[in-house]
């Protein structure tokens, strides 16, 4: 089994750096550098939704501390095998440019240090998650009547006009923002709200009926949209499946190209299935006692995010079955770790022949 290796995410506001001329490839100079180790890449799944097309991403791999790329160009025309030189590279993927405020621009991307060693073919693994931020703005008919200038979303990057009748997304820079009113003449700031990476807000701007020209006040609906996550610092994306210590995150075990193996998975106890296929997120229905639904998150509840156990051996339906209702309180929402052969089940990726696993 390949050895796949995953590391953290940077800051959206190094996207930029991605930019210049995406549609050529830099390879390295050096003709007598010995490529002794090699590098292929894949996406493994993202934490916020479809991506677009992944063939368009532009991939970047750069030995560390070198001025020149050993690869950058579409991630679709990537060789399957790219030789490199032993050695530490900083590997990046992102799905375009961002380098000012704009509408309809979410921004996708990783970036990761590996280590390619001498004689090894090295997968590297993106797990492509939101790195800009998403503001909606609605406005009443109040505000639109006292205030019939413009709106601006301004940032130290640039700005963007929002329209009275817009119903596009704008997409900025997880930074602060201010929202301001411009008469023409003048900008004034109206509000000022720190955005995150990865977040959607959706303000409403409402005006009050005073009559006092120099003065304002504005009434907010504020609706932060956000993805919930436990992460535990130095595992938020798994390992090789190898060993518990290295357990594939659930969300990843579909993805992982193991079909057949003995791997680790690590998870949370969400629910179970029914005999249709479902999931019960809640086991308050007839969930069977085969098969135990697990997901990287205790609270998550999208089917596609999950994987499942299938319990084949009595003494683990004993303790794992959640059609018993004594189980329910003993092992709801505890993260489990198990071993057995990846395969599918009733359409999900599955562990089976289940050996071992450990309950925290």
């Amino acid at each position: 089994m390949k050895r796949f290796v995953r590391a953290g995410i940077i800051s959206a506001i190094l996207c930029a750096a991605v930019a210049a001329t995406f549609a050529s490839c830099t390879w390295m100079p050096d003709n007598q550098v010995k490529n002794d180790a090699a590098l292929t890449f894949r996406f493994v799944r993202t934490k916020a939704g479809e991506l677009p097309d992944t063939s368009r991403f532009i991939l970047r791999v750069i030995a560390a501390g070198a001025d020149e790329p050993v690869y950058e160009g579409l991630y679709g025309e990537r060789p399957a095998v790219l030789q490199v030189p032993s050695g530490n590279y900083e590997v990046s993927v992102y799905s375009g440019r961002f380098t000012a405020p704009a509408f309809d621009s979410p921004l996708y991307g990783d970036e990761k240090l590996v280590v390619a060693r001498s004689g090894e073919t090295l997968a590297v693994s993106f797990l492509c998650t939101p790195q800009n931020s998403g503001v909606q703005l609605d406005f009443s008919e109040r505000f639109k009547t006292r205030y019939p200038g413009k709106v601006l979303l301004k940032q130290s990057q640039g700005q963007l006009e929002y329209g009275y009748t817009e119903r596009r997304t704008a997409w900025l820079f997880p930074a602060e923002v201010k929202i301001c009113y411009s008469d023409g003449k003048t900008d004034n700031v109206l509000l000022r709200r720190t955005l995150e990476a990865g977040e959607l807000r959706r303000i409403t701007l409402d005006a009050t009926t005073s009559e006092t020209g120099s003065c304002f006040s504005l009434a907010l609906d504020t609706t932060l949209v956000r993805r919930e996550e436990q992460v535990v610092i130095g595992q938020e994306t798994g390992g090789d499946g190898l060993t518990l210590a290295t357990a594939f995150l659930a969300s990843e075990l579909g993805a992982a190209d193991c079909a057949g193996d003995t791997v680790w998975v690590q998870g949370y106890i969400v629910g179970g299935l029914t005999s249709d296929g479902t999931v019960d997120f809640a086991c308050d229905t007839a969930v069977t006692g085969t098969a135990v639904v697990i997901a990287d998150r205790a609270d998550c509840r999208a089917p596609g995010e999950c994987a499942v156990l299938h319990l084949t051996k009595a003494a683990h339906k004993q303790v794992l079955g959640l059609d018993n209702p004594a189980n329910k309180p003993t092992i709801f929402h505890r993260k489990i770790y198990a071993q057995g052969k990846a395969t599918t089940y009733k359409k999900f990726p599955a562990l089976t022949n289940i050996c071992e696993y450990q309950l925290e």
